[in-house]
């Protein structure tokens, strides 16, 4: 049996659920291992990984609405 990569119709439901979260949130990349069973997110702080669709948009949410850090402010822009 030789080895096969990428998408198979067995799990076409859970690359289209991870399709559609990277969608939701750009700047993020998602993807479903067949393999492992897991869910994966990447940004710019690693690499992340949930054994479910719902993990998985929790923490894309977290990921990309997060408050920022206490003391950090945004200065407003200054006009020349």
């Amino acid at each position: 049996m030789t080895a096969r990569w990428g998408r198979t119709p067995r799990y076409a439901a859970e690359h289209t659920a991870a399709a559609n979260v990277q969608a939701a949130h750009p700047g993020l990349i998602v993807w479903f291992g067949e393999r492992s069973g897991h869910f994966y997110l990447m940004d710019a702080e690693g690499l992340h990984e949930r054994d479910s669709i719902d993990g998985l948009t929790l923490l894309a949410w977290w990921r990309t609405h997060r408050p920022r850090p206490r003391g950090s402010w945004s200065s407003p822009a200054v006009r020349t």
